[in-house]
């Protein structure tokens, strides 16, 4: 095995020890019960797995956020990975439009809103073959066409309704349209490169009869409420939550050490820098760092002009690491190394787990009404 991929091996092992450690002491060390009864008790375990994969990451990561050139480095990496999980979920939209037209069956799966759960776990899709090169050298192409957008956190790659209503209204524009709508300019790129526009014509068959059920599910669920109005005794006290970063830091300050107050507060600082999107002074900050010359287009407005030239530097930085990016990834995948699934990952697949429940019993009740037998054989 390569040096920098067994490197990143045994990093990840010692993210999973920490992770153990951190979550065994949290439950069973006394010291943290008097700080855990001020938050409503149904979030606290919660807060504990997910503060303890968190640290694990301020101590194996901390060191990168702190030196502004590892950041930076390590800011186009991740950019670059996300490409490669943007590859797969345009394939497994192209699967999901073929599926809900029964031209193709899934083990496995047996309704729409599961697509939504493979998506959170793009990473481990068992439908979807690896990204080839040609995949990966066509989105090369995407990010230099003068239409991309770096990938910061866009959860709504399964969308069908949304992008099926779109398409319907009016003709897919065309790559260089000047157009803000929710389908991904991705999707856009890939369907006139590859010719599957034709994807979104083809008949929702499966989530017609889906929908047909969930309706009736639905509104029996609605009279039965209107009938029973159960009062609930609720626990007044505030839910406990790894993503309120002014909790995690006082509660970094108050039960962990100085060096790791200083990673965590590295850590968020990038992350909350990244969440506002403050677009003048990181385009700005950008320029200032770049190893090359950057030309600036003339624009009106100054300011545009900086973020475009910034926003184009960035999009040729990511075009650049991209192959180096994919090399690793083919190596992870032809050793069965697995890919490691982020916090904010993993929340989306437990939302999209309680959604597909939803979605299933909604289905079987809909059938059971109508006298159909009680299973997803429609």
């Amino acid at each position: 095995m390569p040096p920098h991929i067994q490197e990143k091996f045994e990093e990840e092992i010692r993210v999973e020890i920490i992770r153990q450690q951190t979550e065994e002491d949290l439950k069973s060390n006394p010291v943290y019960q008097e700080f855990f009864t001020q938050f409503n008790p149904s979030s606290v375990d919660s807060f504990i797995r997910h503060y303890a994969r968190r640290k694990a990451y301020y101590l194996t990561r901390g060191k990168d956020y702190i030196n502004q050139e590892e950041q930076e480095s390590f800011r186009y990496k991740l950019f670059a990975q996300e490409c490669l999980w943007a590859i797969q979920q345009k394939k497994l939209f192209n699967l999901q439009c073929q599926w809900r037209a029964e031209q193709v069956r899934l083990k496995g799966v047996d309704h729409t809103t599961q697509f939504l759960l493979l998506s959170s776990n793009i990473q481990h899709c068992p439908y979807l073959s690896p990204v080839s090169r040609a995949e990966m050298e066509m989105y090369i192409k995407f990010l230099r066409s003068g239409n991309a957008q770096l990938i910061v956190s866009y959860d709504n790659w399964q969308d069908y309704e949304g992008f099926k209503a779109e398409y319907d209204s009016e003709r897919i524009p065309s790559i260089d349209d000047d157009r803000d709508d929710s389908v991904p300019a991705w999707y856009r790129f890939y369907d006139e490169y590859m010719a599957t526009h034709l994807l979104m014509e083809l008949p929702d068959m499966r989530g017609e009869k889906e929908q047909r059920y969930r309706s009736i599910a639905r509104q029996r669920q609605l009279d039965q409420m209107k009938k029973s109005i159960q009062q609930k005794t609720m626990d007044e006290r505030p839910y406990l939550s790894v993503y309120d970063t002014e909790v995690v830091e006082s509660f970094v300050r108050k039960f962990e050490d100085k060096s790791l107050l200083k990673f965590c507060r590295a850590v968020e600082a990038f992350q909350q820098q990244m969440d506002e999107q403050m677009e003048l002074d990181e385009a700005l900050e950008t320029l200032r760092t770049a190893d090359k010359k950057v030309s600036v287009k003339s624009n009106s407005d100054w300011k545009e002009a900086v973020i475009n030239a910034a926003k184009q530097f960035e999009l040729e930085q990511v075009a650049e690491i991209l192959p180096t990016v994919h090399q690793e990834y083919v190596i992870r995948v032809e050793n069965g190394i697995n890919f490691p699934q982020s916090i904010i990952d993993k929340k989306r697949e437990e939302y999209a787990f309680q959604l597909c429940e939803t979605a299933k019993q909604q289905i079987l009740e809909g059938r059971r009404f109508l006298g159909e037998p009680d299973n997803m054989n429609f």
